[in-house]
């Protein structure tokens, strides 16, 4: 169960940095189907002012089958990342192990250090996508990803780790015209971030 939070927060930094405008559109709400480690989990992604502001909520059950619904917000906070854990009304500051990629602006030293190859195209959830291949060596593990990137979002992600994929996230639907609530980019009342 940890290796999947670690696995799941892991994504969760891939996707959030609130440092440079990176994405080709203004805001979206993205419904993600995520399979991890054989379990299966839904994640909303909010993105704000071209990625500015980015935030995932993730529901899972834990527990087996008659387990409980789990629910999780991250916040990105600059260079940190925010976990809120909505059900135990728990908030954590973590700072992010590297700064995301940002497929917009892929410079000589990015793709060299993440050795990024374009390796296809494929629609998701109804938009045209690059596909990459690349290994990310976060916090000592080094893993595989097949990344497939519409207007510098990532809309469906393969992860494997020694030739075995461990996690599988694809769009299902993306909503460009609603407005994305503020609130998913802020910490619930009622809970405190320690010091």
């Amino acid at each position: 169960m940890k290796f999947l939070f670690a696995l799941l927060f892991l994504s969760a930094t891939i996707l959030l940095n609130a440092q440079e405008a990176k994405y080709g559109i203004k805001s979206a709400i993205i419904k993600k189907d995520v399979v991890a480690m054989g379990q299966n989990v839904e994640c909303t992604w909010y993105m704000d002012d071209y990625g500015k502001k980015e935030s995932t909520e993730l529901t899972m059950k834990t527990g087996g089958v008659a387990g409980v619904e789990k629910h999780i917000r991250t916040i990105a906070d600059g260079s940190s990342a925010i976990n809120i854990d909505l059900d135990m009304k728990t908030a954590m500051k973590m700072k992010l192990p590297e700064k995301p990629i940002n497929y917009l602006q892929l410079t000589p030293e990015i793709v060299e250090k993440y050795k990024i190859k374009e390796t296809g195209e494929e629609d998701i959830a109804g938009k045209p996508c690059k596909k990459y291949g690349l290994e990310i060596t976060q916090m000592g593990q080094t893993v595989q990803m097949s990344v497939w990137v519409w207007k510098g979002l990532v809309l469906k992600s393969e992860t494997s780790s020694n030739g075995m994929v461990v996690m599988v996230e694809t769009a299902k639907t993306i909503d460009e015209t609603s407005a994305v609530p503020t609130d998913k980019f802020t910490i619930p009342d009622g809970i405190k971030l320690p010091e």
